[in-house]
């Protein structure tokens, strides 16, 4: 079970004998009743599954018990114990709301995900509420998933994005569909091609995200070898080099490569920005700034472009064109130290005190203090 989450719409009513009979009752259904209530509304799902159990021995023919009892097997992680108690809450009352969602739940559970699928996917559309579109979607994702209809997994996953957007699980669970269905193409892809350019690109890539720059620059060579002119691989040699050292040698050797992806691949933002930072490390400003411009010009969304050619503009005495730069960088990325600290210095050195001690007051409220790890002594970045 992926959610333990309470749904209220779920919380079925414990009515076991009509109200008009209340005084009639035995004392032990009447116990079993309140410590059923009590064990529900406090999510103790086996004190409840107990106290239920025993509440259908003495009432079989009440529809809310066994839905109850669904309910709290459900949610304890037992929907094959839950899923009978479903059924027989719907041959007693076939009118109860919401049992025949908790069926498809239950399947989906059970891993009979079509059976699920022809449930849960119209229930999506119009949910009773929030909480229950997000178990029910979540479930639904990956039914479609597992039946391998991966357009509808990843729609009903963006879904639970625009609708949860804040949600661990939900960003946890879409990341996985993402990553499942990239495994699967990734291993097709294997089986189709195993020595292929794109295999050799795909593996660089994975070792570079793993920090093993030295085999990734091995696996981008052998993707050249491939396809020399192909656009992607001598980017991805460049960085993987610069990452591995950035000493002359390294930089003038990523710098060739920058320039071969330049070559093929005329607006490659990266390969811009790459040389613009090269060549800003190496104190040729008009360089740079002639390459962060056509970064940010290629891709005006690429944020660590946009900090790079404002500090560059700060840098000479230009603080209204940083500026602008900035405030697009913070935007892209709120929680950004550096972008504020910048964007503080700049604002100082207009004369402009408020909005100054505005960005050092976001600097400081991200945890920050003093001078931020992207700022160097030589840039006199202190507001």
């Amino acid at each position: 079970m992926n959610s333990r989450a309470v749904i209220r719409s779920l919380v079925f009513l414990l009515l076991c004998v009509p109200s008009g009979t209340a005084q009639q009752r035995d004392a032990d259904l009447e116990r079993y009743s309140d410590q059923a209530r009590e064990a529900l509304a406090s999510k103790k799902w086996d004190e409840a599954v107990k106290a239920l159990q025993r509440l259908a021995q003495l009432a079989p023919s009440v529809p809310e018990v066994q839905a109850s009892l669904g309910m709290a097997l459900f949610f304890e992680g037992r929907a094959s114990e839950a899923l009978p108690a479903f059924d027989r809450a719907r041959k007693l009352n076939p009118t109860m709301p919401q049992v025949e969602l908790m069926v498809g739940l239950c399947q989906a559970e059970l891993g009979r995900h079509q059976e699920a699928v022809t449930v849960l996917a119209p229930a999506f559309d119009h949910p009773p509420d929030a909480d229950t579109g997000r178990l029910i979607g979540l479930h639904l994702a990956r039914s479609y998933s597992e039946l391998r209809q991966f357009d509808k997994a990843l729609a009903a996953g963006e879904e639970l994005l625009k609708r949860y957007p804040n949600d661990a699980e939900v960003l946890f669970q879409v990341s996985r569909l993402h990553a499942d269905r990239s495994y699967r193409l990734m291993k097709q892809l294997l089986q189709v091609a195993p020595d292929s350019y794109w295999v050799h690109l795909a593996n660089a890539q994975v070792q570079e995200s793993l920090q093993r720059y030295d085999l990734a620059q091995q696996e981008y060579r052998k993707a050249i070898e491939l396809n020399f002119n192909s656009p992607g691989a001598h980017v991805g040699l460049g960085r993987a080099i610069l990452s591995a050292s950035r000493d002359p040698q390294a930089m003038d050797e990523a710098s060739r490569e920058f320039e071969r992806e330049l070559a093929i691949s005329p607006e490659n933002a990266i390969a811009e920005f790459e040389l613009g930072e090269i060549a800003r490390e190496h104190g040729q400003l008009d360089r740079a700034r002639e390459h962060l411009l056509r970064a940010v010009h290629y891709n005006q969304d690429f944020f660590e472009a946009q900090v790079a050619i404002g500090r560059l503009f700060l840098k000479e005495g230009k603080a209204r064109e940083a500026i602008a730069h900035l405030e697009l960088a913070a935007h892209l990325e709120p929680r950004d130290k550096l972008s504020h600290y910048l964007l503080a210095s700049a604002h100082k050195s207009l004369g402009d005190q408020d909005a100054a001690r505005r960005e050092l007051d976001l600097y400081r409220k991200l945890g920050a203090s003093g001078k931020p790890d992207g700022a160097s002594d030589d840039e006199h970045l202190e507001p």
